[in-house]
């Protein structure tokens, strides 16, 4: 069962949670690289970033199952303003979900319509010739690049998070809260006893993931800007 399967009570509701959730998810990381490298002086962006990958990580997994104790509370409370969609639900959500891709569409559209690539193509040979200043300009050039990437993918990124994270959260809730359909036969739902195990389950190769990207991320910012501690020394 996905968020489109569950009515649009219980689909915002989830979507806000999400949100709440990636949040805290950032603000564990953000927290842990800043105090390693203030509290403990771990100046290497590769391993600063992997630890605080490890924490979020772990954060998302903790966040989750706190999350559904307090949501099977709230079922429990208020029964009839959760559970399956209606039609009309369905195709709401699919209303919303085409709104939110074209807006998305739009605003990359606005962000990719405003760099001219043939200029960017052009300023980076410049920048790679045979010019004494070449050496200087190729951090710059590298990090400006990357941080319009950013901005780039950034007009998506929200969406596709929140809404995975809520995603997520839909699987959670109807294995542990609503019960599972199969054939038209409703299945009990799980003890939460079995929840860390299912959290996990769900989440832990995008952890992997997460973490391997995070390190690889930081060495790269390492490589660029050796003696560097963190983005902003690469304006420095």
């Amino acid at each position: 069962m996905s968020l489109r399967d569950l009515n649009r009570h219980t689909r915002r509701r989830l979507r806000r949670h999400a949100a709440l959730l990636a949040a805290w998810c950032i603000g564990l990381g953000l927290a842990t690289s800043w105090l390693l490298l203030h509290g403990l002086a771990v100046r290497s962006p590769g391993l600063r970033y992997m630890v605080a990958a490890i924490v979020m990580y772990a954060g998302l997994v903790v966040g989750v199952r706190i999350w559904l104790l307090n949501f099977s509370r709230s079922v429990a409370a208020d029964a009839g303003a959760f559970g399956r969609a209606e039609p009309a639900d369905a195709a709401a959500f699919d209303a919303e979900r085409q709104d939110a891709e074209s807006r998305a569409g739009r605003r990359a559209g606005r962000i990719s319509d405003g760099i001219d690539s043939l200029d960017v193509a052009g300023s980076v040979a410049d920048w790679l010739g045979f010019d004494e200043g070449a050496a200087l300009l190729l951090i710059p050039a590298i990090a400006i690049a990357l941080f319009g990437g950013v901005l780039y993918l950034s007009a998506l990124t929200p969406m596709l998070l929140v809404d995975g994270l809520a995603a997520m959260l839909a699987e959670v809730a109807v294995q542990f809260v609503f019960g599972a359909l199969i054939a038209r036969r409703v299945l009990r739902p799980k003890a939460h006893d079995a929840a860390w195990l299912t959290i996990v389950d769900k989440t832990w190769i995008t952890g992997i993931a997460f973490v391997v990207f995070s390190a690889g991320a930081g060495w790269l910012l390492g490589e660029l800007n050796p003696g560097g501690a963190s983005i902003a020394d690469l304006f420095r």
